[in-house]
């Protein structure tokens, strides 16, 4: 395979979607790699490479169907660098508006590093024959099987399309495949230690006029219209806010803190929301936060520094042997943000819905039940466990709730309207769990319960 030149965007797109096809790991993880490794000096080049690279993962269906519409060699007997590059440049004629000619003039510069004239003249002639088609592309036949026709239309597995139907319906269904595949608007959450929502909008729609605030959260601004690093923005560096999406700031809401606590943050992560509960708890109190990995915590204490939260403790490892050493009925809050499926966020990771087979909602769920267990006993008589995911998937949610409280039933569902913004109280079914969608809210796929342990 050729050498691929490393001050390409393209180039480095390409890299990086044929390391992802080659074993499915996590998307986010190669691109930022690759991005290091490459010498890209240019912003712009840099937010290119990923647009490109998101973009083939999430129509990735889509574009095959396509490239097989005008391609008589069949895309699994092409050598890797061929297909991936043939998905990369349909992706620019379909879904961007690269002109034509540059899109194809790119692809065929990389192949002629290396790559005989026949591989060149067939790359050539498949792509110019998807340009002529460009403002009319084929589209697969509805009458075809409902769960074929999403799964090509929308780039899903048919897995998830067959039991989001069943679920769903048809109409429904087809709403939350095309949402998924919609770039998510950037969300900042207000760090009220430094700064109010109404100051910080007024100060962001200076360089952001189209800047608005959240429709749920208080603490919420969408961003709409800004383009490039967030870490450009001074209100950034002056800790002003955090990306958080809004379905995500809520989560919070459903612990609500208060000030002077003690709460553990089973499952911290690069620390979203574990900064929002300590602004919710006006930086008193503590907070250990817990995560296996120790790169995502040192992000954590990175973006704590920068708010200026000093309330927060680390603690590396697995949570259940951590919180051990603590012993006893420890904390008065328990947030417990369970790695799942991760279905509700496929919009800002599409490599997620690659990434799952069925068998996962079997696995998952076995796991986050015994992260709830263990961490039931850690809880005073009489504090909050949260439990959340980013799944849409009942298994993971309603299903893991369920037999968590046959097995212990000093556990009480509270009604979350009375500690959540009066706006999401819609977002509540009547069993008292909050479930927001990105077809029906526009936000990220959560869910979240809110339990009480009886004195």
């Amino acid at each position: 395979m050729p050498k691929l030149p490393r001050r390409n965007p393209r180039a480095m797109a390409l890299k990086t979607l044929i390391r992802w096809e080659k074993g499915k790991p996590l998307l986010d993880e190669i691109l930022s790699e690759v991005l290091v490794k490459s010498v890209l000096p240019d912003p712009r080049d840099r937010a290119f490479c990923g647009e490109l690279v998101n973009g083939v993962v999430r129509h990735l269906y889509y574009l095959d169907y396509v490239l097989s519409r005008f391609s008589e060699e069949p895309l699994e007997r092409m050598d890797p660098q061929v297909r991936n590059l043939l998905r990369l440049s349909a992706y620019q004629l379909l879904f961007t508006r690269v002109p034509a000619r540059a899109a194809v003039a790119e692809a065929v510069k990389l192949l002629k590093r290396g790559r005989g004239p026949w591989v060149v003249s067939f790359v050539n002639a498949v792509l110019r024959r998807i340009a002529e088609v460009r403002d009319n592309p084929p589209e697969p036949p509805r009458e075809m099987n409902p769960v074929t026709y999403l799964s090509i239309r929308y780039s899903y597995p048919e897995w998830l399309v067959e039991r989001w139907l069943s679920r769903f319906g048809e109409e429904e269904t087809e709403r939350l495949l095309a949402a998924g595949n919609e770039k998510p608007p950037l969300v900042v959450r207000t760090n009220t230690l430094r700064v109010t929502r109404q100051q910080l909008l007024a100060y962001l729609r200076s360089e952001i006029p189209e800047a608005e605030p959240c429709r749920y959260s208080p603490e919420g601004i969408i961003l709409h219209g800004f383009r490039g690093p967030i870490t450009a923005l001074r209100a950034f560096r002056a800790g002003w806010l955090q990306v958080q999406d809004e379905a995500s700031q809520l989560v919070s809401y459903l612990v609500s803190p208060r000030p002077g606590e003690r709460v553990l943050d089973a499952c911290a992560g690069v620390g979203g929301k574990t900064t929002h509960l300590a602004q919710l708890m006006r930086n008193t109190g503590r907070i250990y936060a817990c995560d296996l990995y120790p790169w995502r915590l040192e992000r954590l204490q990175e973006n704590a520094r920068r708010l200026g939260i000093t309330n927060v403790e680390v603690i590396s490892g697995d949570v259940l042997e951590s919180v051990k050493a603590l012993g006893g009925n420890f904390f008065d809050r328990v947030l417990v943000d369970a790695p799942c499926t991760g279905t509700g966020v496929i919009r800002r990771h599409p490599d997620i819905k690659w990434a799952r087979k069925p068998e996962d909602l079997v696995t998952v769920p076995q796991k986050q039940l015994a992260l709830l267990e263990g961490l039931a006993g850690v809880l005073k008589p009489g504090g909050v466990l949260v439990y959340a995911t980013c799944s849409l998937e009942p298994e993971e949610n309603e299903e893991v709730v369920a037999r968590f409280r046959e097995r212990h039933r000093g556990f009480e569902i509270e009604d979350p309207r009375k500690v959540l913004p009066e706006a999401a109280a819609e977002l509540v079914d009547e069993q008292g769990f909050l479930h927001t969608y990105p077809h029906r809210h526009g936000l990220d796929g959560f869910f979240g319960v809110r339990l009480r342990k009886r004195s």
